[in-house]
């Protein structure tokens, strides 16, 4: 697979839903037949509600339309005998079922009667369960963010009911959430916690589970070492535990990752010698020992499959193998393993196991010189992929349709799918990106806003509480007002004791007014002047529209690279840096500044004042910007930190102007003059100006400018660019 890790789904069977086993076993199947007769014999009662739901449990992926009549006769019966806690067990069984029939909707509309039945009941455990459930199905239909929230309330839930086991559960199912939206630093901690508990249990099961998720962070990461040494520890506990589809599974594991160490070209030889030591495999060349380790293991998880009558398991082992014949240039024996997996995975129906095989079959017909065929399987995964709305396969597809057609010699249809990848690949980037940077600052503003009101809410209180003590003493002394000279003496003390009050509150007061300042100065430097004026007045601003403003973009070329690489602090301390130095350039050539996202930065002139000069103002500004940024990554070059590399956008249009929010106020500008100001920055060049038409014309006399041509802009066709050169004095 050309530029991308195999998904290798066996590698990942269990990570989200714990509990539940990939297959149908013999034991299920018997248990099935247990409740079956039981049910012959079951009273219309509540342990018969029971029973029609467990035993829909049991049949729900062989048999889900006896399932479903199952369960809804079980509803039937517990709404009929007001039996809420059976009622609430058939609709989450429901909810299961339509999961498995991949009906996201109807699944999560009988997971929520289910939850809202088990909150009018107060069981908190079978709540945590629902939201659980929630989490899982979100996670499975790509909604990252639902799943993230569903999970983290099931586990607030039962660290109250201290349920040490459920929660090392849940923090699994968070960290593999995180995993997919590439937190994978958060997600480590989070097994860790996780490990701590099941270590403690002594779960060996759960633990084999932490240690394959640590192997799968890492094998994401191309951190093969790392990825090796928790897949080898897994293996160990499998084979200890010897649960035969574990162990499969986990043979696989090791295999995938070994494969990936090999076919990366990492210095793997030491690694793989040590290995043949260990085994009884004969030597041979350096390339064909490693690849027959690998082969032994696929083999070892093979049989184990065979063993279980498990298709799928045997279907994603063959797709492997594949893979790796295909390295070794044994082109026929990769395309016959494929053809049995085909078509079990078109007996399985299962897309994302097609997509594997056909990814796999275009690559090995492009090796084998017949591109023509090679085509044919990336079209075919790539139609199943966007069907899938599968992202990572999407962009696979791109970058292959772009390398099959550079073979065939079609440069032109190569050229428009590396666009396509490229644009593709940096719109995903930059999603995540922006998601995570605005997670973190909202999470940060949150605790900060919510601590001031803390501090302020425990100030005024003791105030209150002195001024009450104060008067309780003053009523005290004056009971015992006995003579007119104890009375004068206890006048004279309440006075002074009014006094020392007074100058308390005054003090008080001042602290408060100086917060009152405090905040209205960061309100200042969130909003302009007078937007924040209008926003205290008002409690709310009106939208202006701007007939003309000039709207800067800039980004970073290779952030994303230098960030994977750096510890978060140090990040955000050197775009903060830089960021700093932007905000002086800005004010000094009268420039708003709008917001940052994530390594972007945008101001716009003109704007809330207007003025004829926005153009100008902005290139200007834009000149300076690359200056100043050069020279300080010339400094960070030479002391052997990170450097960055700029791309500016400018565009003038007219634009809406206004702030959103009523609790987080934001100053923002919308209009297809910012959409264009962005389009042009993503098309621009590092150390490059980048601006329109609209601009050119304004600022042509003062600036020279080099003529790009009409180049595509996403959503906009395409537009005429223009360079504005400059130099920097040294």
């Amino acid at each position: 697979m050309r530029g991308q890790h195999r998904t290798k789904k066996g590698a990942f069977i269990g990570a989200l839903l714990w509990w539940v086993a990939s297959a149908i076993t013999l034991s299920a199947q018997s248990a099935a037949d247990s409740l079956a007769r039981l049910l012959q014999r079951a009273p219309a009662d509540t342990q018969r509600v029971l029973l029609l739901v467990d035993y829909a449990w049991e049949i729900n992926e062989t048999q889900p339309e006896k399932a479903e009549r199952l369960l809804r006769e079980a509803i039937a019966l517990a709404q009929h005998l007001a039996y809420r806690r059976g009622e609430a067990k058939a609709w989450n069984g429901l909810g299961v079922l339509e999961e498995i029939r991949q009906n996201k909707n109807a699944a999560q509309q009988y997971y929520l009667k289910a939850l809202q039945l088990r909150q009018q009941l107060g069981d908190k455990a079978e709540i945590a369960s629902s939201l659980n459930n929630l989490g899982v199905l979100y996670e499975n239909f790509g909604q990252p963010d639902s799943a993230l929230a569903y999970h983290k309330q099931s586990l607030a839930i039962l660290e109250t009911l201290q349920d040490t086991l459920r929660i090392a559960r849940a923090r699994f199912n968070i960290a593999a959430v995180l995993q997919e939206s590439g937190d994978y630093t958060e997600a480590r901690n989070q097994l860790y916690e996780a490990r701590a508990i099941l270590e403690r249990v002594g779960d060996l099961d759960g633990i084999a589970k932490v240690y394959t998720q640590l192997g799968h962070i890492y094998l994401e990461l191309d951190r093969y070492r790392e990825a090796l040494r928790w897949y080898q520890q897994a293996l160990q506990l499998r084979q200890q535990l010897g649960e035969p589809q574990g162990l499969a599974m986990a043979l696989s594991d090791y295999a995938n990752a070994l494969d990936e160490y090999q076919a990366r070209g990492v210095d793997t030889l030491t690694d793989v010698f040590a290995l043949l030591e260990r085994t009884s495999i004969p030597r041979r060349t350096a390339q064909s020992r490693s690849a027959d380790t690998v082969l032994h293991y696929y083999q070892r998880a093979l049989t184990i499959w065979s063993q279980l009558d498990n298709a799928a398991g045997k279907a994603q082992v063959f797709t492997n193998m594949a893979d790796v014949y295909k390295r070794l240039g044994q082109y026929d024996k990769g395309l016959g393993l494929l053809r049995q997996a085909e078509a079990i995975a078109r007996e399985l129906e299962d897309p994302l196991l097609l997509m594997e095989i056909y990814n796999v079959q275009s690559d090995i017909y492009d090796r084998m010189g017949q591109h023509t065929r090679a085509l044919e399987y990336v079209r075919k995964y790539y139609a199943l992929a966007r069907e899938a709305k599968n992202q990572k396969f999407v962009q696979s597809a791109l970058k292959d349709f772009s390398e099959v057609y550079s073979a065939m010699g079609d440069y032109q249809r190569a050229y428009a799918y590396r666009v396509k990848y490229d644009e593709f690949r940096y719109a995903r980037l930059r999603e995540k990106e922006r998601s995570d940077f605005a997670r973190k600052e909202v999470l940060y503003e949150a605790e900060r806003r919510e601590r001031l009101l803390k501090e302020q809410e425990t100030a005024l209180k003791l105030q209150a509480a002195e001024l009450a003590r104060s008067r309780l003493e003053l009523y005290a002394s004056l009971a015992g007002v006995i003579a007119l000279l104890v009375l004068a003496a206890l006048l004279f003390s309440r006075n002074q004791l009014r006094a020392r009050a007074n100058r308390e509150l005054a003090a008080k007061n001042a602290v408060i007014e100086r917060e009152r300042q405090r905040a209205d100065d960061l309100l200042t430097n969130i909003l302009p002047t007078a937007t924040a004026a209008e926003l205290k007045a008002h409690n709310r601003v009106r939208p202006i529209r701007y007939e003309s403003v000039t709207v800067m973009f800039t980004d970073f070329k290779g952030f994303t690279l230098i960030a994977e690489s750096l510890p978060s602090e140090v990040l955000i301390a050197e775009l903060d840096e830089c960021f700093t130095l932007f905000d002086n350039i800005v004010l000094q050539y009268g420039l708003e500044k709008i917001k940052t996202i994530g390594d972007a930065y945008m101001c716009a002139g003109g704007l809330p004042l207007p003025n004829s000069t926005h153009p100008t103002d902005v290139v200007r500004a834009a000149i300076t910007m690359q200056c100043q940024l050069q020279g300080l990554m010339a400094r960070k070059k030479a002391e052997g930190r990170p450097v960055f590399e700029m791309r500016i956008g400018i565009h003038t249009g007219p634009v809406i102007a206004g702030v959103v929010g009523r609790h987080k106020f934001a100053y923002d500008i919308w209009g297809d003059t910012v959409n264009t100001a962005a389009r042009l920055e993503q098309t621009s060049q590092p150390g490059k100006i980048n601006i329109s038409e609209t601009t050119y014309q304004a600022v042509k006399d003062l600036f020279n400018c080099t003529y790009r041509g009409r180049l595509s802009a996403k959503n906009k066709g395409e537009v005429a660019m223009y360079f504005v050169e400059y130099t920097c004095d040294e």
